[in-house]
């Protein structure tokens, strides 16, 4: 194996990439190449950039670039029915007396959707596999509120249920791959991206595939391992056998932000010595006390914190202000809002501007059937239109029963007040409300890998992480360390409300 120790900005996957490259335009067959990551578009990154170049079939040629979840679903011939699905869950549940779809976790894989419960006795049990420990331990080294027998009974039922219905769960491929190496594809070569983050069992299955190929090439970075409590083993990472290089160039954090990010991992007990350089570029790192006193204007700007409740404030001020902004991917004022605005300032441009049905339909559910806005029977009428129809102004008006007039903020009067002073404040501030948001707030782990010209940082600890913090500062000093390291030009350093909780600096 070798391995790639990639810090922050440097490149690991273009890295990866390049070689990828470079053994295609060699000769290689992309059938005789592996490129597993851990999500489905990033293996597809490194698919469609190979198909682009090389003028090759994505589907035939590329039979291995996918999740490694995916190559145990393909090589072990399992269909989508065998997948448990959100319905099985709310089964399953109801059988134990459980809520257990309650914010379930939803992805998108080549042939399945991966599906995850978020209560905490499923997290105990699936926690332990991928850690490849009994149940015991791993209930041994969390919090639960649960008593353990609990557990077990869940993990027992749960193991009966699957089998009596011969569903398997996102972690149960993995287990059944790695307890079938016969199933593990003869490969050239193999790739293998964001090594940091591999569970136990994902080690199984990685040692599996470097068995049965001729080369294995690792990227990762040991000090952004910060996905220990979902399983990753980072110290496997790190104590790995055989070459190693250091991505010594970064190509996002500037000079200020280096220097303390840099004096952050060296905290770190465990882990790989890198030397590596900042861009030619000074950047900034300031201190805030009050959020409130941050011009965000439209700039472009990534909020962090070590927990979600910590981004309440942050989020309420910026709508109180008028300012547009995304919260875990989801956009302050909702998409059906904005398009209803838009639709109705597009078409009162002109007579020739013309609107989708989708467009169309979602404008009357933001009308109301009172009088002078709406037709009897106009919103039925029109969901039977064919969907390629357009629709100007003079047009839904004449044949589709739109009687509204006046501006969007007194005709579309199904907006809730709220939403409506929110809207209005952002076009007052010239925000294009059919664009995405500049400014995102999320968690320090929701933003892993993300990055943004200019980053707030809260330093800010709650109870639990403190607690956390004195058993394992190296899992604290990592996470602050992804989080400083998101910035491309400017970071502001949001102080904490309490100096016991929080990260020193």
């Amino acid at each position: 194996m070798l391995r790639y120790f990639g810090p922050p900005g440097t490149g690991k996957t273009t890295t990866l990439l390049n070689e990828v490259e470079r053994l295609l335009g060699s000769g290689y067959s992309p059938n005789d190449i592996g490129y597993f990551a851990f999500t489905r578009k990033a293996s597809h990154e490194a698919r469609d950039r190979a198909v682009m170049r090389f003028n090759m079939d994505p589907e035939k040629d590329f039979t291995y670039f996918r999740t490694l979840h995916s190559l145990a679903f393909q090589t072990l011939g399992l269909t989508a029915a065998e997948v448990l699905k959100e319905t099985h869950l709310k089964e399953f549940g109801h059988l134990m007396g459980l809520d257990l779809t309650s914010g379930v976790e939803k992805g998108e894989d080549d042939g399945f959707i991966p599906l995850r419960s978020n209560h905490p006795l499923m997290r105990c049990i699936d926690l332990s596999r991928n850690m490849l420990q009994d149940p015991a331990q791993t209930y041994n080294s969390t919090q639960l509120s649960y008593p353990f027998y609990e557990v077990q009974h869940i993990f027992q039922e749960y193991a009966k249920f699957k089998q009596s219905r011969g569903l398997k769960d996102f972690t149960d491929m993995l287990v059944e791959l790695a307890a079938n190496p016969a199933h593990i594809p003869t490969l050239k070569v193999v790739f293998l991206d964001e090594a940091q983050d591999l569970t136990p069992l994902q080690w199984q299955i990685a040692h599996l595939l470097n068995d049965k190929c001729e080369r294995m090439f690792i990227a990762g970075d040991d000090d952004q391992g910060i996905y220990r409590w979902a399983g990753a083993d980072v110290n496997h990472f790190i104590s790995l056998e055989g070459g190693s290089e250091v991505l010594s160039q970064s190509y996002r954090v500037p000079k200020a932000v280096f220097r303390l990010a840099d004096s952050v991992a060296n905290r770190i007990r465990n882990r790989q010595k890198k030397k590596w350089l900042p861009r030619d570029d000074e950047g900034t790192v300031q201190r805030a006390y009050d959020t409130r006193d941050i011009e965000f204007n439209n700039a472009n700007w990534l909020v962090l914190a070590q927990a979600n409740y910590m981004l309440n404030d942050v989020a309420a001020h910026l709508k109180a202000t008028g300012v547009f902004f995304e919260r875990f991917n989801t956009p302050s004022l909702s998409k059906s809002v904005r398009s209803a605005i838009s639709s109705w300032e597009y078409l009162h441009l002109g007579d020739n501007r013309e609107i989708s049905l989708n467009e169309a339909v979602n404008l009357y559910a933001h009308l109301s059937s009172r009088e002078n806005a709406v037709a009897r029977g106009a919103k039925k009428l029109l969901k039977a239109a064919h969907e390629n129809d357009t629709f100007s102004l003079s047009v839904l008006r004449k044949h589709y029963g739109l009687e509204a007039t006046g501006r969007w903020e007194t005709a579309l009067d199904k907006i809730r007040d709220e939403d409506r002073a929110y809207a209005t404040a952002m076009i007052n501030r010239g925000v294009d409300l059919s664009k995405r948001p500049l400014i995102k707030l999320s968690t320090i782990h929701g933003a892993k890998g993300g990055e943004a010209t200019n980053v707030l940082l809260y330093l800010d600890l709650s109870g639990k992480a403190v607690e956390e913090m004195g058993r394992n500062p190296d899992d604290a000093h990592r996470v602050l360390y992804v989080g400083i390291t998101r910035t491309k030009q400017n970071l502001v350093l949001k102080m904490p409300d309490d100096a016991q909780k929080g990260w020193a600096l």
